[in-house]
């Protein structure tokens, strides 16, 4: 079945997901030159999109503070977070695909419109808590417990820690 709620072009929903992971890196509004950059598009082409993307009360932008998802826009962000995690651990779980080679798969699979497909992954998959990644599905409630960005530097000398996800892709695309 699909969700008529959820009726968004590839598009916008790519436009979604980016603000979302913008406003958690950058824990605020999010401007419209980082989205141009982020996407790999002209910032006239951002702009137009916000006004798309407002007008169906997904977003809210204020000049000067940026642009922040509404709670309808965290919502469907999420869902799409959640889908392509799902395909991601699919992929590697059943498809034998190595979990570096998953995300441009799953980038494409995520915008899969059916609701019950979704749960039947779900459920199949048996409900799993993280992403080949190591990222988890619950990601609102993660962010909470979730150092992010942590200088392992400036830590004692000592201290325990636990790694649960390394971000080794984006090291891998940064020239490090």
């Amino acid at each position: 079945m699909i969700d008529p709620n959820n009726m968004f072009s590839q598009s916008e929903e790519n436009y979604l997901k980016t603000i979302l992971h913008l406003q958690l890196e950058l824990k605020g509004g999010v401007s419209t030159s980082n989205l141009a950059e982020s996407l790999d598009t002209r910032a006239a082409s951002v702009t137009e999109m916000i006004k798309r993307l407002a007008a169906k009360k997904l977003v809210n932008h204020e000049r000067y503070y940026g642009v922040k998802l509404t709670n309808l826009g965290k919502k469907h962000a999420l869902t799409i977070v959640r889908k392509h995690r799902l395909w991601e651990s699919f992929l590697v779980k059943h498809l034998n695909f190595e979990w570096d080679e998953v995300h441009d798969i799953a980038e494409q699979l995520e915008h899969i419109k059916s609701k019950k497909l979704v749960e039947e992954l779900d459920r199949f998959l048996g409900r799993p808590k993280f992403d080949p990644h190591g990222d988890p599905f619950q990601i609102w409630r993660a962010i909470c417990l979730k150092l992010r960005n942590a200088n392992f530097l400036n830590w004692k000398r000592g201290r325990r820690v636990f790694v649960k996800a390394l971000m080794i892709p984006r090291l891998l695309s940064s020239n490090f």
